[in-house]
């Protein structure tokens, strides 16, 4: 859930003049100020950064792929039966 900053801070920035014209058609593409955009695209990229910094933990996704297995295995196991009462 997202939210509202209640106070902004005022950054300049320079922007490479290909990079500033990308960011005005997707601005204007989308309906939105090039500032929303730009602050978008930042946050999006910091939280991508941050997620791809995470350790992963192997034990923790073996376990998460078997329960998933074990829950399409039943679901394929009820689907059968649910056809053989129809």
């Amino acid at each position: 859930m997202h939210k509202s900053m209640s106070k902004a801070t005022r950054v300049t920035v320079t922007l490479d003049p290909q990079v500033a014209e990308w960011a005005k058609q997707a601005a204007d593409q989308q309906n939105r100020s090039l500032s929303s955009v730009i602050n978008a695209s930042l946050r999006t990229a910091l939280v991508h950064d941050s997620l791809a910094k995470l350790a992963v933990d192997d034990a923790a996704e073996q376990a998460a792929a078997y329960d998933d297995l074990n829950v399409t295995e039943a679901a394929e196991t009820d689907a059968r039966r649910n056809r053989g009462a129809a």
